[in-house]
């Protein structure tokens, strides 16, 4: 009998939470006061998981701070999932260092500034005399110093580093042993940019079961991120395409004579750009998560989908992670539209898919390279200065050998970043997002460094005001449908009979300068416009065939946002967001047209055209 209980006791303690015993794993996510770190999920293929960055643009953070709750007293060994981000480029001691406290004493290791991966490093030794306790985070630089997790354990063991074994770790240690039920629904969209908004806007307002899922705390993508909204609405084959959109936009709906007569054209300037009312990207964000929730969309924010089932051809569920609690949770459906940017959905579960330049030969594009390459366009952040009352000091080139290291030869003399700030152009921005944001944080203290020491007079009393660190993606995985759009498609107008929503923007396609890519080969952080004299600029509107906007072979999922199915080259004018917004209206007529006959998508071309076509004409309800 005494053999039987000691047995049970140790399944218990086996299948028990970690944190139960002699371990406690506390995400820095989690953290109750953040003070001045950031939220930040850009390396979750990295670690499964979201992270505080100690974001200040070389000025020191706020602190961030929790209460713990230990079930055990005693002493405890401290570890902390960090990464040295200057590795990459440079193998001394890297700038992102911090301290952990532990109710306020400092643990012996400064940490941050060494190794060359995401790695647990090993803090120090510290004695728990009570049950609730004061953690705390201390930046020390404000460059960039990042937290994943800090482990206490009475045992000096390291904890797994491996993705699944760190999952299952977590998991384990935060009493996660199955994934949440998030729902049962007839469309599941992921991605909350301006394409999955409206996609789920159109399909709720048919009376579609929708779920939005999304890995940013407010919907809008990169608008909500601060890039202005491209392409014009008053150009369309279908006119009432393009209604969801301005709903989410708070514009005008405007009547047929006012459209035909181009009466509205007041919502946007010279290069269409969409102009919306003065309101922050914050108002923005609230203002549609209201019109969404209306509808009776179920709204997923800050979840990233990094799983997903499928059986012989078909999607049955995703699942993603909160990236506040770490929590898992499941999405069943019916139909599913990846509207992430970056072909997520497709990409897990084997849709297929392009990333970089395909051949000249493959479309016999002109602005196609003869052999097909990995180049893109890359991701931008924004930054600009602001002067004060009194001198302002940064550290040196000299003092940052982690940065870029501009000269004489080459900088920038400027007090703020543009479009043409971008980099990752040979990576995958995808998968290595944190690595290609992480190489403009260089660019750009590198630039300024140089600037405040070289141009010392000008800028005297200035400093790095706004820098932001999500990237803004331009291009990465565009899935493939039955009609992969290309240039000649464009340029030649040729017409589909399931021609759709309408684009406006030229072959708008973005490569390094020269005289970047000589100073600085691989890294590039400078770009230009390649729209050259040979009627790239796509003058007349071009109305965009249906097909490109499902997978070939995955036979449920659609697929909207700039990961639809086009060539490098024709991205270049689908890509902007008010397009998008149409493409996905269009998705939503079609989710709709699916569900009502147990359809799928392919089946909405070659039975129910004509249905599409109608809705099309009258465009979604508009409550």
């Amino acid at each position: 009998m005494k053999q039987l209980n000691h047995f049970l006791l140790l399944a218990f303690i086996a299948i028990m939470p970690l944190n139960v015993f002699s371990q406690v794993l506390v995400e820095a996510e989690s953290f109750k006061t953040k003070g001045g770190w950031k939220l930040d999920h850009q390396a979750f293929p990295q670690i499964g998981s979201a992270y505080l960055l100690a974001h200040g643009s070389g000025r020191v953070v706020a602190d961030a701070q929790t209460i713990v709750d230990f079930k055990e007293k005693g002493d405890y060994h401290v570890y902390v999932s960090t990464y040295n981000w200057t590795s990459p480029w440079y193998k001394g001691e890297g700038p992102g260092k911090f301290k952990i406290i532990v109710n306020g004493k400092p643990l012996e290791n400064t940490l941050g500034s060494k190794g060359d991966k995401w790695e647990w490093q090993y803090a120090g030794k510290t004695n728990i005399s009570s049950s609730s306790v004061k953690l705390v985070l201390r930046d020390l630089t404000g460059f960039e110093g990042r937290v994943d997790a800090i482990y206490f354990s009475k045992v000096k063991k390291t904890p797994p580093t491996g993705i699944k074994e760190l999952e299952s770790f977590r998991n384990k240690s935060l009493g996660y042993f199955k994934p949440k039920n998030g729902g049962e629904y007839d469309l599941v969209v992921v991605g909350g940019g301006v394409a999955g908004c409206c996609t789920a806007l159109t399909a709720a307002r048919y009376g579609l079961n929708v779920a939005l899922v999304d890995n940013l705390p407010g919907v809008g993508g990169n608008h909500y991120l601060s890039v202005k909204m491209n392409g014009l609405l008053n150009k369309n084959l279908y006119p009432n395409v393009g209604n969801m959109l301005r709903q989410l936009s708070d514009l005008v709906i405007p009547s047929p004579e006012e459209y035909a007569n181009e009466k509205h054209v007041e919502h946007f300037n010279g290069a269409g750009n969409v102009i919306l009312k003065q309101r922050t990207s914050v108002e923005l964000a609230l203002f549609r998560k209201k019109v969404l929730e209306s509808a009776g969309v179920k709204l997923f924010q800050s979840t990233h989908v990094y799983e997903a089932v499928a059986n012989k051809g078909k999607i049955k569920s995703v699942q993603g992670k909160s990236l506040i609690t770490g929590e898992p949770i499941v999405f069943n459906g019916r139909l599913f539209a990846d509207c992430t940017g970056d072909g997520v959905v497709g990409y897990l579960v084997g849709a297929d898919y392009r990333i970089g330049r395909e051949a000249r030969t493959v479309a016999n594009e002109s602005l196609a390279p003869e052999v097909a390459d990995q180049k893109k366009m890359g991701s931008t952040l924004w930054w600009n200065v602001k002067k004060k009352d009194e001198k302002v000091s940064f550290p040196t080139l000299k003092e940052m050998p982690w940065a870029m290291q501009c000269s004489d030869e080459y900088f920038h003399d400027v007090c703020k970043g543009g479009w043409f700030w971008e980099t990752g152009m040979t990576r995958d921005n995808a998968l290595e997002m944190e690595l290609v944001r992480d190489n403009l944080f260089r660019a750009i203290y590198g630039n300024w460094a140089y600037i405040k020491e070289h141009k010392n007079e000008e800028h005297l009393n200035e400093e790095l005001n706004i820098t932001s660190y999500i990237g803004m993606k331009r291009e990465s995985r565009r899935l493939l449908g039955d009609i992969i759009l290309n240039e000649n498609d464009i340029r030649n107008r040729v017409k589909y009979p399931d021609a759709s929503f309408t684009t406006t923007w030229p072959l708008d396609l973005h490569y390094a300068t020269e005289d970047n890519a000589k100073y600085f080969p691989g890294w590039e952080w400078i770009t230009k416009c390649d729209n050259d004299k040979k009627a790239s600029w796509v003058k007349p509107p071009y109305d965009v065939p249906y097909r490109v906007l499902y997978s070939r072979n995955i036979d449920n999922l659609f697929i909207g946002g700039r990961n639809m199915s086009v060539t490098h080259v024709a991205l270049g004018t689908v890509r902007v967001q008010g397009t998008l917004g149409m493409a996905g209206e269009v998705i939503g007529m079609a989710a709709n047209i699916c569900i009502k006959h147990n359809a799928e998508p392919r089946d909405v071309y070659k039975k129910y055209l004509n249905e599409l076509i109608e809705s099309m004409k009258k465009g979604a309800p508009l409550e």
